[in-house]
């Protein structure tokens, strides 16, 4: 029965398909066309809402930088070979020959060392026998090109060339110097100036030497004039016209570096990254300078600095507004009065004794003596004993070569004093190591930064002239395995001036790594990135010393000025101020030390962007102009735009004084190795070199876990490429700045 049932039910199933299909597949003919597409109904109600599904996570986000795909050595876009200096042109072999009427002037030119062969345009030519100048292309606007009627260039092959001056030897019997300009083409960047004497020099011996103009402006040189002049030339060539026709070439670089010099009316900026009473920093031979001090009063010649009587107090005592009755101060004979015995005679009698700046000096003889006398001190940390509950810091010194006894307690010839005597600012200070970066301070007031202990009689000993210093070690994080100590301040020593006085110098702040735990040395120090030599080349006695116990090094310098320092303290707990209130427009600003030199260094220049740092001593703010800066108030004693907390803590405006910089570097930008070592490394080991802070978090300062951060190539980077197609790119190829959820550790195991 049930075997007949499901036979039934198989055909009846069968029956109703193959109807199904038959009626679907139509009859044979012509169905007719197909008829219009009805309308469309309307739209049904949406149905309801699904249930709710747990959050999901946040996108991840990988903290690697991969700029050396494409950046590093070797690659297509090598970030060494874009910053690669332009060529630098050199002239040799100049010589001279009587040749009939003419004058051959036959010369070997090469770029970066090598010959070159294509050079074609002669520009300029001058000639001047040291009373009068000739310009011997013979055309008044002095355009280009050369009068070939008056000056040929002929290529000799192999990077030879001679310059005919046409007619040239009816001057071949006059003591002349000659000044050419040659290029390839019109192409600026292969101009190029030199000059050579014959039959011999007819001008005096420069003051200036080539190692001291190269020390700031580099081995590319002076771009003026339409060209470079050859650094190694030092000022030879510019006394070729100044002294003679145009203004003489101590009252244009006096005044130029000294911020009076005028065009057309309107003063030139610059800043000048020394101070102009220390002659010796260009007046650097001892020829040089003995000359430069033995120059006599005139007005021609002290109006090249002053630039007039109103840097004087000329009211008195003694009354000497007499000055300002001389008709032509700048053409009087001022040795009437000036002869050593009514009044001083000479440049040096006026300086000497002077102290230019905070700390600095005194001046004597055109040098600073806190260079000079700091320069005779060898200054070290031979060791530190860390035994986990004291710091036992050894360190020695040697003055003029013989070492000294650094407890001594009275300064004498050969006898320097440090900590033991009225007015020592030496302390320890110390900070401790993520990565290959000292950003682990113990502060906890601002951010990345390290405390110090005075250095005093009460916990220095000294013994065969060497003292220990022994201070409380830091209670820190049992990850962190080393540290820097730093010994700040500066030993005295009596005065050249008159053997008598004490006064504190410039000797270099020692810095010393150890092992947290042991003291032991680590077996690799930090990596190397900045050569202090390099930045006290164009800084010389100016490296800045905050409270004047912080000495050319440095090493020295990144204890505070680390990847973790961010001013964002002083906005929010000093002065109260909301972010959209601020110059800048930011939360906090680093002032580590890559981010600080690289905006700082390139602030004039057009299309960079501010730099603003609120500080203890002040607001600092560089841009190309003031006008960048929303509410900017103005230099000098002002009121912190959007403070609401005063002086003393209270609510209300703080005061503070405002400085407003629009730097003027006098060498190219992409000249790294004006302050960097020689390979350094641009695209560091995320594993060694620290992200930067930008935003400092929360207002834990010492908690760096929720700092915002940006990194390390990135920031060196954007820097000084900070348009916002820069940006993006590197943000792009690493991340835009942000917290991670073990701070730096996040990006250190990523990199791993």
């Amino acid at each position: 029965m049930n075997r007949i049932h499901t036979i039934t039910r198989w055909a009846w199933s069968f029956l109703v398909v193959f109807t199904l299909a038959f009626a679907m597949s139509g009859c044979e003919g012509d169905d007719g066309a197909a008829g219009a597409a009805g309308p469309a109904g309307p739209t049904g109600a949406g149905g309801p809402p699904g249930p709710a599904g747990p959050p999901g996570a946040n996108a991840a986000v990988t903290p690697i930088e991969s700029c050396a795909v494409c950046h590093d050595a070797g690659s297509y876009a090598s970030a060494a070979e874009a910053h690669a200096l332009p060529q630098i042109e050199a002239v040799s072999g100049v010589t001279f020959a009587v040749n009939g009427a003419d004058l051959d002037v036959t010369f070997d030119l090469a770029v970066d060392g090598v010959p070159q062969t294509n050079y074609d345009s002669m520009q300029r030519g001058y000639r001047t026998d040291g009373a009068t100048r000739t310009n011997i292309c013979g055309n008044v606007s002095r355009s280009d090109p050369c009068d070939p009627a008056l000056l040929t260039l002929t290529n000799n092959g192999g990077g030879n060339y001679t310059v005919k001056v046409i007619g040239g030897a009816a001057d071949a019997g006059t003591d002349s110097r000659y000044l050419f300009r040659v290029g390839a083409g019109s192409d600026r960047e292969t101009r190029v100036y030199f000059h050579g004497d014959f039959p011999a020099s007819p001008v005096s011996v420069a003051a200036v030497s080539a190692e001291a103009c190269t020390n700031c402006h580099g081995p590319e040189g002076i771009d003026v004039h339409g060209g470079y002049y050859a650094a190694a030339d030092g000022a030879e060539p510019c006394l070729t016209c100044h002294g003679v026709d145009v203004v003489s070439l101590a009252e244009a670089t006096h005044a130029y570096h000294s911020g009076i010099w005028e065009d057309n009316g309107e003063v030139v900026e610059i800043t000048y990254p020394t101070y102009m009473l220390n002659c010796s920093v260009c007046h650097n031979e001892a020829p040089q300078l003995a000359a430069v001090n033995a120059m006599p009063v005139s007005g021609s010649g002290c109006f090249t600095c002053h630039g007039s009587f109103d840097s004087w107090d000329l009211v008195g005592p003694p009354d000497l507004t007499f000055h300002l009755t001389i008709a032509d101060p700048e053409t009087a004979d001022c040795t009437a009065c000036h002869d050593g015995a009514i009044a001083r005679a000479n440049v040096s009698e006026f300086h000497n004794g002077l102290a230019p700046a905070f700390r600095r000096g005194p001046i004597f003889n055109g040098e600073d003596v806190g260079v000079t006398e700091g320069a005779k001190f060898a200054w070290e940390i031979t060791g530190i004993v860390d035994d986990g509950t004291d710091l036992a810091i050894s360190w020695i010194a040697s003055y003029d070569g013989v070492g000294v006894d650094p407890c001594n307690d009275t300064v004498a010839a050969g006898a320097p004093a440090f900590h033991n005597i009225a007015g020592s600012n030496l302390s320890m200070l110390r900070s401790y190591a993520q990565g290959d970066d000292f950003i682990i301070g113990t502060s906890t007031s601002a951010p990345g930064q390290p405390l110090s202990v005075n250095v005093t009689v009460d916990n220095t000993a000294c013994a065969a002239g060497v003292a220990t210093t022994t201070i409380a070690a830091d209670i820190v994080d049992a990850s962190i395995d080393r540290g820097i100590v730093a010994l700040q301040g500066r030993p005295w020593v009596l005065s050249p001036i008159d053997n008598a006085t004490a006064i504190q110098v410039r000797a270099k702040t020692p810095t010393y790594e150890w092992m947290v735990g042991s003291g032991d040395a680590p077996l690799m120090a930090r990596r190397d990135i900045v050569d202090t030599d390099e930045c006290l080349k164009c800084h010389v006695g100016s490296l800045y010393m905050h409270g004047g116990n912080r000495i050319d090094n440095v090493d020295m310098c990144l204890l505070c000025h680390n990847s973790a320092a961010n001013e964002q303290n002083v906005r929010v707990d000093t002065m109260g101020i909301d972010p959209s209130d601020t110059y800048d427009g930011q939360v906090g600003e680093t002032y580590e030390m890559k981010t600080m030199l690289h905006r700082i260094h390139s602030a004039g220049e057009e299309g960079s962007p501010v730099y603003v740092l609120y500080r203890g001593r002040g607001v600092y703010g560089f841009a190309p102009d003031d006008s960048l800066l929303p509410n900017w108030p103005g230099t000098g004693l002002q009121t912190v735009f959007g403070s609401t907390i005063d002086n003393d803590g209270n609510p209300g405006s703080y005061e503070i004084a405002h400085n407003f910089h629009a730097p003027t570097y006098p060498r190219a930008l992409n000249d790294c190795a004006a302050c960097h070592v020689a390979g350094f490394d641009d695209q560091p080991d995320p594993t060694m070199a620290m992200a930067t802070t930008v935003e400092a978090g929360s207002v834990v300062w010492e908690d760096q876990v929720d700092d915002v951060l940006q990194g390390a190539t990135t920031t060196s980077c954007v820097t000084c490429h900070a348009d916002a197609a820069s940006r993006g790119h590197a943000y792009q190829n690493s991340w835009t700045p942000q917290a991670f959820p073990e701070g730096r550790d996040t990006i250190i195991d990523a990199a791993e």
